[in-house]
């Protein structure tokens, strides 16, 4: 009996133990497969890393060859040589010379079957090529259309080649030049609000403000449809400070027309900054609504305003002035020109936005017509166009307007 009870312990022992084997074995088997799972998981992600690595390698190296390829070959930019500029303009023929500035005389010119203006920066206005180069590289990158393309350039001689504007500069339209049509009222709100969106543009640009330091109606230029552009822009930049300095010092001491638009806090501290060219624009924008040249502009505006006679400022070629919008216009441009510059409006949240206003109430009632189109191409910093481009203008009607 006793026996009998010793094997059976001995037997439920033995199962128990087979029991613990069995259950320790299959703990094993599991901890074997959850190592080998981590260990698959593991692989797994180690290789979409790998994956991503490899992705993000290539994507870089891609992209470090488009900026390499865009370095050594811009598109954007390109060099003549002197030979093609002399063969362009007839070894700068006087007959092809359509203006002169302060920095150089403005030849007409044909490249690449396109018509073109070629600005010739005067011998003391050259500086390093290698700079010359790096700051026509940038002004060829900054593109807006209302500003005069920039084509290229041949930097051994200081060339800058530009897009030829058919319909010459604003002032040679305001003063009708060459007995061209009037500008319609229309086309001066949406020419005016043109360039302060451009004059906007330049402001903004990175990694600081680009000051234009000319702006005037001699240096806005029209294309064939009107549209008006911006011309010189970057120029101070691409001379020693010494001429560009000198060249508004010349501005400042020369012909009274030009001295106008100078900002007078500028002429007082000598700094220049981004109101100094709101200064100017005040002063554009009058002539641009009275064609009348800018000496006293302000003044005169102000008193006609004040004694009710406004009407009698605006460009008598213009039968249909709208007068209230007109007076806005004034009142504003009034602003731009505050002889302390922080008294002037800032341009990108009330100029901008009043002078769009105000174009916009003249194209709900749209009305284009036809204009001429003259030979100059307007390329002239100081306003004096040459004999060629005033005397070949195709003429219309006096009362016809663009």
């Amino acid at each position: 009996m006793e026996e009998a009870r010793k094997f059976e312990e001995a037997r439920l022992a033995g199962e128990a133990a087979l029991a613990m084997a069995e259950k320790e074995k299959a703990k094993c088997k599991a901890a074997i497969e959850a190592a080998e799972a981590a260990k698959r998981l593991a692989e797994m992600e180690a290789h979409r890393r790998r994956q991503a690595e490899l992705k993000a390698k290539k994507e870089a190296d891609e992209k470090n060859r488009a900026l390499d390829a865009l370095a050594h070959n811009d598109v954007r930019y390109r060099k003549y040589t002197i030979e093609e500029i002399e063969e362009a303009t007839e070894n700068f023929e006087a007959h092809n010379k359509i203006g002169e500035g302060g920095y150089g005389p403005v030849y007409k010119g044909k490249l690449d079957h396109t018509p073109v203006a070629i600005k010739v920066l005067r011998p003391d206005a050259a500086q390093g090529k290698k700079q010359f180069q790096q700051e026509v590289e940038v002004l060829s990158c900054m593109r807006h259309p209302n500003m005069v393309l920039l084509l290229g350039a041949c930097p051994e001689y200081g060339c800058l080649v530009y897009e030829y504007m058919f319909n010459g500069s604003l002032e040679d339209r305001l003063f009708r030049r060459g007995n061209t049509p009037p500008l319609s009222w229309r086309r001066r709100f949406t020419i005016a609000a043109e360039i302060a969106t451009a004059l906007l543009f330049l402001h903004q640009a990175k990694p600081e403000p680009l000051v234009h330091r000319d702006l005037k109606p001699a240096n806005i230029l029209l294309d064939r449809n009107y549209v008006s552009k911006i011309s010189d822009v970057g120029l101070a930049r691409l001379v020693p400070p010494s001429v560009a300095d000198s060249v508004t010092q010349y501005h400042m001491t020369s012909a009274a027309g030009t001295f106008c638009y100078i900002d007078p806090e500028y002429q007082q501290t000598g700094m220049l900054t981004t109101k100094s060219d709101i200064y100017s624009l005040g002063i554009m924008l009058l002539q641009i609504i009275t064609a009348k040249p800018p000496m006293g502009i302000a003044h005169h505006v102000g008193r006609a305003i004040e004694k009710g006679t406004f009407a009698d400022m605006l460009d008598p070629a213009v039968p249909n002035w709208p007068v209230e919008e007109a007076l806005s216009f004034a009142q504003l441009a009034l602003k731009c020109v505050e002889l302390r510059k922080r008294d002037r409006p800032d341009l990108g949240t009330v100029i901008v936005p009043e002078l769009n206003r105000l174009r916009d109430l003249g194209s709900s009632s749209d009305s284009h017509g036809h204009g001429c189109q003259g030979n100059s191409g307007g390329y002239s910093s100081d306003g004096n166009t040459g004999a060629n481009g005033r005397s070949s203008r195709s003429l219309l009607s006096a009362d016809s307007q663009v």
